[in-house]
């Protein structure tokens, strides 16, 4: 394990079109814009059995939810390596999704369907059993972002049985 003070600093994501993607975090999710960067005429980093970074041209802006979540958003173009021909399912290896946590699921799963670039691609799911009191809902949007918005509180079963706890955003009562 590292030994060094650590804390978690940002989620990088990499985006087809970045004033899509900040507009939707911006519009959608209360995100604020802190910077935006770039163009940089390679990508910065050398990947393994590659001999220096893949050039092209690379944009970024990073955001903020409140005080608690940095997001650097990345949109690559120009590209000298082949494309995948779709972005990984969250099941997939290398898949993955944003998680949310809201305080209404219900309502804010109400205005995420409502827009036009977001699809539910799940109905709120409300868990049994060692995770009772949770619930969840999966959305995606045009641009392929899959979106969890999640609500639970402490006290759930699975409490018993560890001395271990998720943490909770700021504002959500202990």
């Amino acid at each position: 394990m590292i030994k060094a003070k650590r804390a978690f600093d940002h989620l990088g994501m990499a985006v087809p079109n970045l004033e899509q993607a900040v507009d939707f975090f911006v519009d959608a999710l209360g995100f604020d814009v802190v910077i935006t960067a770039g163009p940089y005429d390679d990508f910065g980093y050398i990947w393994p059995g590659d001999t220096g970074p893949e050039p092209g041209t690379l944009r970024q802006a990073n955001l903020v939810l409140g005080d608690s979540f940095n997001l650097e958003l990345l949109e690559y173009t120009n590209r000298s390596a082949e494309l995948p021909n779709a972005a990984p399912r969250p099941a997939d290896p290398g898949g993955w999704h944003l998680c949310m946590h809201v305080d209404d699921i219900d309502a804010a799963s109400a205005e995420l369907t409502a827009r036009a670039d977001t699809e539910s691609i799940s109905p709120v799911i409300r868990e049994q059993d060692d995770m009772d009191g949770l619930k969840w809902a999966y959305f995606r949007t045009d641009w392929g972002l899959v979106l969890e918005l999640i609500q639970w509180a402490p006290g759930m079963p699975y409490e018993k049985g560890t001395p271990h706890r998720m943490a909770l955003p700021r504002w959500a009562p202990a």
